[in-house]
């Protein structure tokens, strides 16, 4: 059966395909394979398989699209941003955020400094602080590599997927940041501390953030829970922090 689905892009733009599956779910299934997470997805010749989701409770579908809203509005939020203004001894770089695709893609990322995507090590520096609130792996890089770095474009290729497009922008956004750094009086010693320092306070918001939740989640009510859970996580995304899932508690 044919279904129509919808996604944006990490650019914000709206597109429109379709896709052959067994079911509505195994739809969402297939495009997930595909590292793509559709907004919208109906079938094709309007019929009832656009219905109600039946079998899950009412709660439990606003909890689902709750959760669906703020992951879309992650890249939403932060593409809609001022560009870096300079704050007190630091430039804050407003184009980190989540990557969004495929977890086991952005997993192996992380771990390895985006190596399959950036071959010199310069890249790979900066792609280790470029998702928000997510511990960099150990780097050894010299001044002269961030240096030949920051003197170099990354371009998007036709072959790149979604989470390559991604990264590669903001590893240009911080490189771009540490070229105004560096111009203000810094040098680029100082901007790896500021990283490091960037990246620990992120990832304690974070932990501090599940920590209140989970505390939260044995005295309040769901409604009320829901309520303290929508604003918490409204707080780490206008942060481009990743969210905290329901399912956590």
């Amino acid at each position: 059966m044919k279904y129509k689905y919808a996604y944006k892009t990490s650019d914000g733009i709206r597109h429109e395909a379709s896709i052959e599956a067994e079911s509505r779910d195994a739809a969402f299934t297939l495009l997930r394979g595909k590292g793509i997470r559709p907004i919208k997805v109906i079938a094709a010749d309007g019929s009832k398989e656009n219905g109600a989701i039946y079998g899950v409770r009412t709660r439990s579908v606003v909890f689902i699209a709750l959760s669906v809203a703020l992951l879309v509005g992650i890249v939403a939020s932060f593409l809609l941003r001022a560009k870096s203004q300079i704050q007190p001894g630091f430039l804050r770089e407003q184009t980190r955020r989540q990557v969004i695709g495929d977890s086991a893609i952005i997993d192996k990322g992380i771990a390895t400094g985006w190596a399959d995507i950036f071959p010199e090590e310069g890249e790979r520096f900066f792609a280790s602080f470029a998702i928000p609130g997510v511990k960099a792996g150990l780097r050894n890089s010299t001044v002269e590599e961030l240096e030949k770095a920051l003197k170099r474009r990354i371009e998007a290729l036709p072959e790149d997927g979604m989470e390559a497009r991604q990264i590669k922008s903001m590893v240009e956004g911080m490189k771009a940041e540490a070229r105004a750094y560096v111009k203000a009086g810094g040098n680029l010693l100082g901007y790896g501390k500021r990283l490091v320092e960037r990246q620990e306070k992120e990832i304690a918001i974070y932990e501090r953030t599940k920590l209140d939740l989970e505390k939260a989640s044995k005295d309040l009510s769901k409604d009320e829970y829901l309520a303290l859970w929508e604003e918490k996580n409204k707080q780490l995304r206008n942060m481009g922090i990743k969210l905290i899932p329901l399912e956590d508690f």
